[in-house]
């Protein structure tokens, strides 16, 4: 059978497993309520970067990679 002094260790363990469970159900809510501060859909663009961006794009020369094997390979060839 299980002694007193036994249930008292027990006793305690449960209570900090408690304590800890609503500590966590709190970090949850707060860091729930961070990412939804942080959100990306509630930013707004300004138009005229929109614009400035439209102007790079149309200037600029782009060069698309299939994978970062072939970016690699372009890199080091520019610095050689």
């Amino acid at each position: 059978m299980i002694e007193a002094e036994e249930m008292s260790i027990i006793s305690s363990i449960m209570d900090d497993l408690r304590v800890l469970k609503n500590k966590v159900g709190e970090m949850e809510g707060q860091i729930q309520a961070l990412a939804d501060m942080h959100s990306d859909s509630d930013l707004e663009v300004r138009e005229e970067y929109l614009v400035r961006l439209d102007e790079l794009e149309g200037n600029s020369k782009f060069e698309e990679f299939s994978d970062i094997a072939s970016l690699r390979k372009r890199i080091e060839k520019e610095v050689n």
